[in-house]
């Protein structure tokens, strides 16, 4: 639980400023003079944030050890370039051979572990997958799945591709019609290797509980930061939808690598070098936007 030193507080307030889970309160006993003190301290979620904006290090949690906060420089990075870094972004689908040094997935990682988590949860896990033969079984895999759910429908109008069609929307399926015509050619000429991965040398998978309906998005915000993040590394991306799209369709995916039955695969990135660079940023529809 959160603990308050008194006689180092200067009751500044901040704490209590960025608390999400309103655990602080002042108290003044003559109309001018204001006292911090802790209202509700099992609200106290563990984000942290009191400590870390403490100017007199006046707070401590027994799950916060002090050597874990490091005192951060601010970071100068100039609006114009993080757009340009989010504008020149792609999805890389062609990778160089070489392998991703341990340090720099570590790095990202980290990244990822400090991305934002629903009520400061923290409950989502990371499987890194570099043996070849492990990505190949898992590709194989993802592919048979993805097809007897009904990739192989896809591609005619019989009664099947309606029902289908009425089941997830026109949208949903005009992302994966293509696909049944890749699967099914690629089926039919024994080119299913780098159909799923494309020979990254690397996938990132993102777990998390199941029963937390929110570990989706936590997933999501941890991955997104691995790719911004990477792509500072020199580094290339790719979400790989259809590695989560099967293993939401069979416990098979989750057991081929090791992972618990209590929790589910919500995102995975490829990794690599990119086999090549792009020189101009590519022209996006505007989105609907109202301003209220």
């Amino acid at each position: 639980m959160i603990s308050l030193n008194p006689e180092l507080c200067t009751d500044c307030l901040e704490c209590r400023n960025v608390c999400p889970d309103y655990v602080f309160a002042v108290t003044s006993a003559d109309g001018r003079s204001r006292k911090l003190h802790l209202r509700y301290p099992e609200q106290c979620c563990a984000c942290g944030h009191c400590i870390a904006v403490c100017p007199s290090a006046a707070l401590s949690h027994p799950d916060l050890p002090p050597e874990g906060f490091v005192p951060l420089a601010q970071a100068d990075i100039e609006p114009e370039e993080m757009q340009a870094l989010l504008l020149s972004r792609r999805s890389i689908r062609h990778y160089r051979p070489e392998t991703v040094p341990d340090e720099k997935i570590e790095m990202l990682l980290l990244g990822a572990t400090h991305a934002g988590t629903s009520s400061n949860g923290q409950t989502e896990g990371f499987i890194v997958i570099r043996d070849r033969a492990t990505l190949k079984r898992l590709e194989l895999l993802v592919v048979d799945t993805l097809w007897r759910a009904g990739f192989r429908f896809l591609g005619g109008t019989g009664i099947v591709s309606r029902l289908l069609a009425r089941k997830y929307g026109p949208e949903l399926i005009r992302q994966y019609r293509p696909y049944h015509g890749i699967f099914k050619h690629r089926r039919e000429n024994g080119e299913l290797e780098g159909a799923v991965f494309r020979n990254a040398p690397v996938v990132i998978v993102a777990h998390g509980l199941r029963a937390n309906q929110l570990a989706g998005a936590n997933c999501a915000l941890a991955l997104r930061n691995v790719e911004l993040l990477a792509a500072t590394m020199g580094l290339g991306t790719c979400w790989v939808g259809f590695l989560v799209a099967a293993a939401s369709r069979s416990r098979k995916i989750g057991d081929g690598i090791g992972l618990e039955r209590d929790r589910q695969i919500l995102g995975a990135l490829m990794l690599g070098y990119p086999g090549e660079q792009y020189h101009a940023s590519i022209p996006r529809k505007p989105r609907p936007t109202r301003w209220i």
